[in-house]
């Protein structure tokens, strides 16, 4: 599968990685290092070796990157993906100021390992 992320959330796709590569599963991570301009070529052929797509980032699930990499592939790639794409985002509440709450607000190595799995599994 392909993970595509951006930011802080590559270091916890990175480690989701890891995670699935020790249950027999390789996973490309591709890091947006800028989303304007969006590098589609590079996420386009990354989807057709793999069929399938997971869009990770610590924002909200409504509109964003996660959305314009899902909207692009979707219009561009279909015929690649071998299962609906799928995102992970933080939860769609305000963003909480303690640190225990915020933490179970945005995405983690295991959830997004777990969205992974599913999207695996389809």
């Amino acid at each position: 599968a392909t993970i595509v992320t951006h930011g802080a959330m590559l270091h916890e796709s990175l480690a989701a990685a890891q995670e699935l590569l020790e249950d027999g599963y390789e996973i490309e991570v591709v890091d947006l290092r800028s989303v304007k301009p969006l590098d589609t070529d590079t996420i386009l052929a990354s989807v057709a070796r793999t069929g399938r797509l997971l869009c990770v980032s610590e924002e909200w699930p409504w509109g964003g990157v996660t959305a314009e990499v899902l909207a692009r592939v979707a219009t561009e790639g279909f015929g690649l993906l071998d299962a609906a794409p799928m995102r992970v985002n933080a939860k769609d509440t305000p963003v909480p100021y303690h640190p225990d709450l915020w933490a179970a607000h945005r995405p983690t190595a295991s959830t997004i390992a777990a969205a992974a799995r599913r999207l695996l599994h389809l």
